[in-house]
């Protein structure tokens, strides 16, 4: 009898949790998106890559905030302050070493995504649109990490930059002028380290309303699968199942990156 009523006293719980879930305007959009959202039952960890490089972006953005406490876009500065994170800054090392070495790790994890979509036919009708705002992404994230590079303005970033931006000159008759524009200047200088912060710490947000977007995209017919053949019956909630096998690789990824870092 004990156990019996324990167990009607769980269900309420769980019913009246679900309940608020549902009713309340903002946990409707996690619910839907996030515990009972119905993911087909055969997909295999390849599929995991999604979980990873949104834990991976919020990294970015949460360490890239302490970052830029420190740093000084000023190129007299900019190489002393680096410097200065490292060494006076408390637990600036392991900040900075996160945000270099998760960015490492984005691009795999970026890589591996996409090879899994075209591998398995993914980016195919009806899922165009979601692999539209994923390719928008990856040249998005591309370019937010070539800015990043130049910031501790050492050598490599000093030239990385001037030759980088020089590919623009390639472009016919306003080829120049658009490196101009770009450099603030006649060459890489302060005005170019000012405006290459001022995007690294900007676009990591647009970047986010797109990763927003695109799971928004993939809300409206969901995730293929390994047999490439759309089975509404033959699906699962996103919670418990899914959740914890992304987990699994979360805390994978974790263990890795503290060992690196």
């Amino acid at each position: 009898n004990i156990n019996k009523k324990i167990k009607n006293i769980n269900k309420y719980k769980l019913k009246k949790k679900m309940r608020f879930l549902k009713n309340n305007v903002i946990f409707r959009l996690y619910n839907s998106y996030v515990v009972d959202s119905p993911q087909p039952a055969n997909i295999s960890y390849l599929w995991n890559f999604g979980s990873l490089l949104a834990v991976c972006l919020g990294l970015q953005i949460l360490t890239g905030c302490f970052l830029a406490m420190h740093y000084v876009a000023n190129i007299e500065l900019a190489f002393n302050s680096v410097e200065h994170i490292m060494r006076d800054v408390e637990n600036g090392w392991l900040i900075r070493y996160i945000h270099a070495n998760v960015a490492s790790f984005f691009f795999i994890f970026m890589y591996a995504h996409v090879g899994r979509n075209i591998y398995y036919g993914s980016f195919k009708t009806p899922r165009v649109l979601v692999w539209s705002i994923g390719v928008i992404i990856l040249i998005l994230t591309m370019a937010i990490a070539f800015l990043g590079y130049v910031l501790p303005y050492g050598q490599m970033s000093l030239w990385g930059a001037t030759v980088i931006t020089n590919l623009l000159s390639a472009i016919p008759v306003f080829g120049h002028d658009i490196v101009e524009l770009i450099w603030g200047g006649f060459s890489v200088a302060n005005a170019t380290l000012n405006r290459f912060f001022s995007l690294h710490y900007i676009l990591p947000f647009v970047l986010a309303v797109l990763a927003l977007g695109h799971l928004i995209a993939l809300h409206i017919h969901g995730s293929n699968n390994p047999n490439g053949v759309i089975a509404h019956t033959d699906r699962i909630g996103m919670y418990p199942y899914f959740l914890f096998k992304d987990l699994v690789t979360i805390f994978a990824f974790f263990l890795v990156l503290s060992v690196i870092v």
